[in-house]
Order: structure tokens, then sequence, then C-alpha cells
């Protein structure tokens, strides 16, 4: 074999398993895919991916013909239910409150609806680039100096209790961290919003 040739192989080689390692590289975005019952390739996405990009999975499949009877927020599944009678319309990944301010159980129904809803009780401190430098802030705490206070927001806001808790859009970290609201992944807020009626019942379970 030519001498260069031969060099080029080697070398070529030598850096295979680097770029073998770099194809497998998961520190950005990993997944891994799975085929459908229809032999279509679905990616499957790891539990950290899912709550950096806030890939969250749901369901959704009402019938427009009736309206929503029913929610029901599971605590222990961290999960929240949609029903149309006995039929359930949509599921979906929740966020409730963490210890010290966890979502009280019970039986309510939904008091008001509110598209654009800043909360009253938290929020975070912004520096003067409008960036956030405490996301844990409450209404009347000192900020630190050149810092501002800024609500929380808490889009698609559905109300179910008179102290505030409710249904809303949110970041969801995989386990209870809210201050007592239910937070929902975006787009299933923005549905559940738009096809629910004030004085629906909402159950709240352990």
């Amino acid at each position: 074999m030519n001498p260069l040739r031969l060099a080029a192989l080697l070398a070529l080689l030598a850096l295979a398993p680097s770029l073998r390692a770099d194809n497998n590289d998961s520190s950005r975005f990993s997944h891994k895919g799975v085929f459908s019952s229809k032999g279509v390739m679905v990616r499957q996405y790891t539990q950290d991916d899912r709550i950096r990009y806030q890939l969250w999975d749901y369901t959704w499949k009402p019938d427009p013909n009736q309206p929503i009877t029913r929610v029901e927020v599971r605590l222990g599944e961290q999960k929240v239910y949609v029903y149309q009678g006995d039929s359930v319309a949509g599921i979906s990944p929740i966020t409730t409150g963490k210890p010290g301010h966890d979502t009280p159980p019970g039986h309510y129904t939904v008091l008001v609806k509110d598209i654009d809803h800043k909360s009253n009780l938290y929020g975070v401190f912004l520096d003067a680039n409008g960036y956030i430098i405490d996301g844990n802030a409450e209404v009347g705490q000192k900020p630190p100096p050149g810092a501002v206070y800024d609500s929380a927001d808490m889009p698609y806001y559905l109300r179910i209790r008179d102290d505030g808790v409710g249904l809303h859009a949110g970041y969801l970290p995989g386990y209870p961290a809210s201050h007592g609201c239910i937070r929902l992944p975006h787009a299933f807020a923005e549905l559940l919003y738009s096809n629910i009626s004030v004085g629906t019942p909402v159950d709240v379970v352990p």
C-alpha cells in the first residue's frame, strides 16, 4: 500500500473513537428513538431533557361538542385529569406545592379566569438589565441595591380558592415546587383555559 495512504488510514482509525463519542454526546440534547406501531420513528427524551426544555407529554382529545365537566388534580401522581362526563378528555403532568406550601386537597370550582394574571404574593427581583437575580421574592421584601420587584407571571390562570391557589401555565421541574398553585405545561394550560368555564368542579385529591 502507498505509504501516504497507509498513514492517512491510520490517522483516521485513531480519530474514529472521538468521532463516535461526538456523535453520541448527550450533554446538549439526548434522545433515543423507538418505532411506533406504524413503523414511524418516535423520539424518546430523558427526564433531564424534559425538564430542561419543558418537553412534557400530555393528552388532549376532547369531544368539541361537549363541555369540560370536571378536573381532577392527583397530588401523588403529579398529574391532572380533565373529564367530559365519564370520559377522560385530557391528561397532563403538573407541579404542585412544595413542602410548607402544600396544595390543599379539597373539592373546589373554577372561580375566576384571567389570561394574563400576575401573582399578588410572589415574584422575582430583576437587575437593571431585566435579568432575574432572585426567583423567590415576595411582596414587601426589600430588593437588593439596584434591583426591582416584578410579580410572577401566571398565564391562563384558573383560580379555585379564595387564597389565590389556582391552575396556570408555569415551569415544571419534575417534582412539587410551587407556592401552592398547580402549574401546567404552557400548551396544555392554554387548551384547558380555552375550553373550561367558570363554575367547573375541580377536585384536588392526595
